[in-house]
């Protein structure tokens, strides 16, 4: 059963959402606050979030960070409640939405049943490694993409791209700085495609099957970023 998390302080809204959602067959928890949401995110999977723009408006410069950071780990549907027609408008950055069902089509086409994941929380660093991305683990010459990380983490990290990465779960990365650069599996968490407004085009993903050596060399980049490999 697909289960999202909806983020909003209207009641009015939440019961809306919850109930067209449950005619979907799709469970929505909810969250009163950013405080709640992170709760929530760390210790339940979820397959997706709904966030209440007029919500996320009046948070915290802290708590604006937060929810750009969890929207990037999971398919993300920004929502706003038109109390006067009784309806929700929704945005997909980059997608254009069924306008007279947008959480049915965000469901759809964004939440997979097989990926409910739970928010694992690491530090991000602005750490830029030249990197070979690749659907193929031989990262041969017609398939490979030459990029960039945008930001590095214990357990992941955000690749600029200009693929589409729409319904991929998994892919293979070198890190080229790394003294063991040699392929890494990793899984997509978020895919943010190339024109949506105002964000980096590329993946956020999930290291899958690190060296040992790898992993050690990450953690201390992760531990100074002033350290070189």
């Amino acid at each position: 059963m697909i289960k999202v998390l909806l983020l909003s302080d209207n009641t009015e809204a939440v019961s809306a959402c919850q109930k067209a959602l449950a005619a979907l067959g799709v469970g929505c928890a909810w969250a009163g606050s950013v405080a709640d949401m992170h709760r929530q995110l760390v210790s339940t999977p979820f397959n997706g979030l709904i966030l209440d723009v007029l919500t996320t408006a009046k948070t915290s410069q802290k708590e604006k960070t937060l929810i750009q950071e969890v929207s990037e780990y999971y398919p993300s549907l920004l929502m706003r409640w038109n109390t006067a027609t009784q309806k929700v408008r929704g945005l997909v950055y980059g997608e254009i939405l069924d306008k007279e069902n947008p959480l049915g089509d965000f469901i759809t086409r964004f939440c997979r049943p097989e990926r409910a994941l739970v928010y694992r929380e690491n530090k991000r660093y602005d750490i830029h490694f030249n990197a070979l991305l690749s659907l193929d683990k031989g990262l041969s010459k017609e398939l490979v993409e030459k990029t960039v990380t945008l930001d590095l983490s214990r357990g992941g990290c955000f690749i600029i791209s200009s693929r589409n990465w729409q319904n991929i779960d998994h892919a293979w990365l070198r890190l080229l700085e790394l003294r063991d650069p040699s392929p890494i599996r990793v899984q997509l968490c978020c895919y943010v495609p190339w024109g949506a407004q105002a964000r980096i085009p590329g993946i956020g993903v999930k290291f899958i099957d690190l060296q040992p050596s790898q992993q050690q060399e990450i953690h201390r980049h992760c531990e100074d970023p002033q350290l070189g490999p």
